[in-house]
């Protein structure tokens, strides 16, 4: 769980004005921790010039032992290409019960290593360059989060207090004791998953121990997802409405989304939700028996989100509706963290250059379709497009041009599949498409017509004009020769080159032992 609460002191807004919180005017106490050149960033001058307090340390030292005698609110500290310092020092302030927002800044790390960051306490992970507007908001944020956590914290105290003054009432105390277990068992179940699905079902399992509720829903805005959950699994309509109530919210001015551009689920039988059902029964009449409690999630300036917990009979308690704040604070901190390892791993499977997934992803989609055709007896096709003389597309324009031309093409195949179909960059100027639930004569039909349609396309290329084609292979499953994953791409492979042996500008079928030509037009 990341280690940080909010704050009563003040940072300057990005825009360079001085925002205050209502605690007190106090501003805030940074620690800067990093080399020479990281110290003398024009940011920190700035902070200092506003009033803040800004202490520069060289390293992970000297910072922990100016902060027996100045507790810093924030420690902004530099990740260097050796993070091992860095780690170390997350774990000393562990140790210490440091309650400072710690942000990272430093060089591309991968996901592996900023998850680890954010498990180990850090609130967040800017990669350089790390501007200006971006620092301060994340700042910003992270002494929002450590004041929740103080307010969290000091919550406990009183209830240490309560317990130590009111001995007697065993009963009430057992039952505190037990509610405070579930919270910490829930809290750190969602922060021990960096997946959005993980995190909504551990939600459910601990919240329905922890308080009196009969239907939760969990709502994200980017992109639109809700997950619902009743204690009854017969209890559809109730789900519904909650579901209706999710998406307006995040849509109050227009249309209300409908659920089939939202990914939704039934976490009480986990059955994907398409649409209306088709008959509803009428509206409760026991409206006001209803306990009802919404807790908007801030996950980033872009993605919102929203807790939504019922309670059929009765009114939630002071300490009932206490917990459930405190639940939607490290829920919100969880989701923050599942997006942000979301986002490296996208970053990790994509091509640099086109977008497309790059080749390692390809055949981890190549895998999990091989699985499901062994599995179920799916059909299922790859198709691998090369590009044809690309060599002199790069003789001719360069490897810029040549770049531009990839970047275009790989636009032209995204728009001519359908959003189950994944495109990939094999390698160089040769592109893969994944089919599933595809047979080959509707596989050829989208080869051909992307092959004609690459045919007719004309390619800007610095303000000329551009005409190019492709060889298309094509290899479906299931095949008695194809077993593995370099088999099914070897299969494709053989029917692409059949294409260029024949003359390019063509589409070939690979079938056992031969291959078919399809269609080809004269180069």
């Amino acid at each position: 769980m990341t280690r940080q609460a909010g704050s009563d002191r003040t940072i300057p807004a990005t825009d360079g004005a001085v925002t205050h919180h209502a605690a007190d005017d106090r501003l805030a106490c940074l620690f800067v921790a990093g080399s020479g050149a990281f110290q003398r960033k024009k940011i920190w001058t700035s902070l200092e010039e506003s009033g803040n307090s800004v202490h520069r340390f060289t390293g992970p030292v000297a910072l922990l032992s100016a902060m027996g005698s100045t507790p810093p609110d924030a420690i902004l500290c530099e990740m260097a290409a050796a993070p091992e310092p860095v780690f170390e020092l997350l774990s000393q302030l562990a140790r210490l019960e440091s309650d400072a927002c710690v942000i990272l800044i430093g060089p591309e790390i991968g996901a592996g290593q900023v998850a680890r960051c954010l498990r180990d306490g850090a609130f967040d992970y800017l990669t350089v360059p790390a501007l200006a507007p971006r620092v301060l908001d994340s700042l910003q944020r992270g002494l929002m989060n450590r004041q929740a956590f103080q307010a969290v914290r000091d919550l406990s105290g009183q209830l240490a207090q309560v317990n130590a003054t009111l001995a007697g009432e065993r009963d009430v105390l057992q039952q505190w004791n037990m509610k405070l277990s579930l919270l910490n068992h829930l809290t750190q179940a969602l922060a021990g998953s960096l997946n959005s699905e993980s995190i909504a079902r551990s939600l459910f399992n601990g919240l329905a121990g922890l308080v009196p509720v009969d239907v939760i829903g969990l709502g994200l805005s980017d992109p639109y997802r809700v997950w619902t959950w009743s204690r009854s699994t017969v209890d559809e309509f109730q789900e519904q409405r909650v579901r209706e109530h999710l998406l307006s919210r995040f849509n109050p001015n227009a249309a209300l989304i409908s659920q089939a551009d939202a990914q939704v689920l039934r976490l009480s039988t986990g059955i994907p939700v398409s649409g209306r059902p088709a008959h509803l029964p009428c509206e409760p009449t026991q409206q006001g028996a209803r306990s009802v409690m919404t807790i908007p999630l801030t996950l980033s300036p872009k993605s919102q989100g929203l807790l939504y917990v019922e309670g059929q009979q009765g009114t939630f308690s002071e300490s009932e509706l206490q917990l459930l704040s405190m639940v939607g604070t490290s829920l919100s901190l969880a989701l923050h963290n599942a997006a942000i390892h979301q986002q490296m791993h996208e970053l990790a499977s994509r091509d640099g250059l086109t977008g497309l997934l790059n080749r390692r992803a390809l055949e981890e989609v190549l895998s999990r379709e091989l699985k499901a055709c062994t599995r179920y007896h799916e059909s299922a096709c790859l198709i691998l497009a090369d590009v044809d003389y690309f060599k002199h597309v790069n003789d001719l324009f360069g490897h810029v041009g040549g770049d531009a031309v990839l970047k275009a093409m790989a636009t032209v195949m995204q728009q001519a599949v359908r959003d189950t179909d994944s495109v990939g960059r094999y390698g160089g100027e040769e592109f893969g498409i994944v089919l599933p639930h595809t047979d080959l004569d509707r596989a050829a039909v989208l080869a051909e017509r992307l092959r004609d349609q690459i045919e007719c396309h004309e390619f800007d290329v610095d303000g000329e004009r551009v005409r190019i084609t492709v060889s298309v292979g094509i290899a479906q499953l299931p095949d008695r020769t194809i077993r593995t994953v370099p088999q099914w791409m070897a299969a494709a492979d053989a029917a692409l080159y059949a294409v260029k042996g024949g003359g390019r500008n063509g589409v070939v079928i690979h079938t056992p032992g031969r291959s078919s030509l399809v269609a080809s037009a004269t180069v």
